[in-house]
């Protein structure tokens, strides 16, 4: 018994699929969220750092949005990320997202500066006092190049329009204090945005997850969730398994290459490869090595072989 963590389950930080001249291909997100709901995962993350959120104006963000909301089922939540390199724009980009049906707005540090903690809780302070839609508090060191203290995520998640946190710093022992931290919190979600740490993190009651990965093949991800809810440890740490082996194969291609659009590249390839849409690349990235696509197939085949276990 007990009070127990809020539960969402998965939440896709969608590609944002585009024609040869770097247009939005709406058609094809659509299709991108399509299979993910008709999968049974609850959440769309539209303008994540999968989607290339940081990269579009906010005419095409608007369009972005609109194309997500379009394809969401009855009990689809859509968040949408505000990205931006200041207060103002990041407040714009908000209301944005809510004229165009977003639920709920995604804020991360803004990029550009360089930011104590306490000019990051000021400002994310009074983006959320004025935010027009709940919001996600997301840490990804990764990109925004600072990490969000445990102390200052606590006094965030206080606020009444603070829906939860992503967590992708990949800091495992972090995200554990995070779920012993706000177990009592049934009203906060919690979400796991490394691939690695994923069975573990849900066994350990975690809301959710967010992984980019999943678009390479959503199933293992899907039975991921399922077997956790269903407190099956032996399928998860199989499941997880392959996870890790996908995730080293990604690590190992970006290793070699490590811009991101080497990564966008990769999950453009499997979706193709898989008919769900035609291509996630942009005309600035020229052409990249044919070797991406060995990777790719790699990665498809390491997916294909959990099937078996599924």
């Amino acid at each position: 018994g007990g009070m127990r963590m809020k539960k969402f389950g998965i939440l896709v930080p969608v590609v944002t699929p585009c024609d040869s001249q770097g247009q939005v291909d709406t058609q094809g997100l659509i299709s991108v969220c399509n299979e993910m709901t008709g999968l049974g995962c609850k959440g769309i993350f539209a303008l994540g750092s999968t989607g290339r959120g940081p990269w579009f104006g906010r005419e095409d963000r608007i369009k972005i949005c609109r194309a997500a909301v379009s394809a969401k089922k009855e009990d689809t939540t859509i968040f949408a990320g505000v990205m931006a390199s200041g207060l103002n724009d990041m407040l714009e980009n908000a209301k944005a997202m809510a004229d165009a049906g977003a639920d709920i707005a995604v804020m991360t540090a803004p990029g550009y500066f360089d930011y104590s903690q306490e000019e990051i809780k000021n400002i994310f302070l009074r983006f959320i006092d004025q935010s027009p839609l709940p919001v996600l508090v997301y840490d990804i060191p990764d990109f925004t190049g600072v990490k969000l203290d445990e102390g200052l995520i606590s006094d965030l998640v206080q606020h009444e329009n603070v829906v939860g946190i992503k967590d992708s710093s990949g800091d495992r022992e972090r995200f554990l204090s995070l779920l012993d931290h706000f177990k009592a919190r049934d009203d906060l979600y919690v979400f796991q945005g490394k691939e690695v740490l994923l069975g573990e993190s849900l066994l350990s009651g975690a809301s959710g997850f967010v992984v980019s990965l999943i678009q390479i093949d959503p199933l293992p991800f899907v039975r991921l969730w399922e077997y956790a809810q269903a407190g099956n440890q032996k399928k998860v740490s199989e499941i997880q398994a392959y996870i890790t082996r996908l995730q080293d194969c990604v690590t190992e291609c970006m290793s070699r290459r490590p811009q991101t659009s080497t990564l966008f590249r990769l999950l453009g390839l499997a979706l193709k490869s898989r008919g769900i849409c035609e291509n996630t690349s942009m005309p600035h990235e020229g052409e990249l090595p044919g070797w991406i696509e060995d990777y790719a197939k790699q990665c498809m085949e390491i997916l294909q072989e959990s099937h078996k276990i599924l």
